[in-house]
């Protein structure tokens, strides 16, 4: 489907199947200059997600650590002119390869988040991640405690 004919819905649906796997779709829904707002882990500067090329390497180096990994939609899309907003949650199998994880290969992963998309001319101009990332970094054994 064509961005200039693409609903908000559409865009929506898109953007689930881009965090599903489907790195080509980023060109036709991400902006060029989209504002991503969330705190990586670990901290650090949020550059290297840059452009629709940043966002899908992100997305790609989180499938080659969880497989499989997919998103289901547990609330929305929710539109409201400009904006769309959904609950979503994450699932898969640890295989290994994210940064300070002490979790064994083989463990399931399931968490969950909330993504708030600003759209502007058919294109993601701004997002906002909301994820349980303590959720993560425990199954992670990440924390102190785990």
């Amino acid at each position: 489907m064509s961005t200039t004919t693409m609903t908000s819905t559409a865009i929506w649906e898109a953007w689930i199947a881009l965090w599903n796997g489907d790195l080509s779709i980023a060109e036709q829904i991400i902006a060029p200059d989209y504002t991503l707002h969330m705190t990586p882990i670990g901290g650090g500067d949020l550059s290297a997600y840059a452009g629709p090329a940043g966002m899908a390497a992100w997305v790609g180096q989180l499938h080659a650590c969880f497989k499989p990994f997919t998103f289901t939609v547990q609330v929305g899309p929710l539109i409201q002119e400009d904006l769309i907003a959904g609950r979503w949650l994450a699932q898969g199998t640890y295989v290994g390869g994210f940064p300070g994880a002490q979790a064994q290969p083989g463990a399931p992963i399931r968490f969950a988040g909330a993504d708030f998309l600003r759209i502007v001319d058919r294109k993601i101009a701004e997002y906002w991640l909301s994820a349980d990332v303590l959720d993560l970094l425990g199954q992670l054994k990440m924390l102190g405690n785990a």
